[in-house]
């Protein structure tokens, strides 16, 4: 059972990029403050609100004391979504592990939070829907990543095979942490710089792996 964000391609650089671009285009058409300021008033926004909340920009314009302008926001709008589509790729080793775990006769399953449209968009740009036997998308505005609890309860009340067998797989501590109650085995992936330390990715999931093909050595 798969994540999306931070599992299959690299949500965390994804969103800062797309909100830099986004914050620079705001200021070319006229935004005061420099890049650094009001990309971190953004950040906050966005911690505030949630990471699905529509209007984001609406609300740093308006904090910022600035007259609200379409302009300004649709450069924002613009510059955020032509930057997010350059960095929604999956990381190099997805496919290719995802095939050779179908081969070993695994069933897939991937697991998601958000607007459900929103997330099978990005699904589908990563070309990776296909390769999963289901997808379940829990309607969340509130945070990136995992199920809540009472989602997951539900999903694996329906699902047609035993909790001992399923290896919940993610790149995200608040996706293991779910898994965890419901003492499911996991494998928290990290990937290059961390910011886990070792000794804390040891006690956070059953294992630690710094890519999605050392799952083939685990199943």
């Amino acid at each position: 059972m798969f994540g999306l964000e931070n599992t299959l391609y690299d949500a965390d650089l994804q969103l800062s990029m797309a909100r830099m671009n986004a914050v620079k285009a705001m200021i070319a058409e006229g935004l005061p403050l420099n890049h650094e300021s009001v990309y971190m008033m953004l950040e906050q926004i966005v911690k505030e609100y949630g990471v699905h909340f529509p209007k984001h920009f609406d609300i740093l314009v308006e904090r910022l004391g600035v007259k609200y302008s379409p302009r300004i926001i649709a450069a924002g709008v613009l510059a955020y979504r032509e930057t997010s589509n350059v960095y929604l790729k999956p990381y190099p080793d997805v496919q290719s592990t995802l095939l050779a775990l179908r081969d070993k006769g695994a069933r897939l399953y991937l697991i998601t939070s958000g607007p459900p449209v929103k997330q099978w968009q990005k699904i589908l740009s990563l070309n990776l829907g296909h390769l999963f036997h289901d997808v379940f998308i829990e309607e969340r505005s509130d945070i990136m990543g995992g199920p809540s609890k009472d989602f997951l309860k539900n999903l694996l009340d329906q699902l047609p095979v035993d909790r001992s067998s399923i290896l919940a797989v993610s790149g995200l501590e608040n996706e293991i942490n779910v898994f965890k109650e419901f003492d499911i085995s996991s494998a928290l992936v990290i990937r290059g710089v961390s910011k886990y330390s070792a000794e804390k990715a040891k006690h956070l999931a059953t294992y630690v792996i710094e890519s999605l093909e050392k799952i083939l050595k685990i199943v």
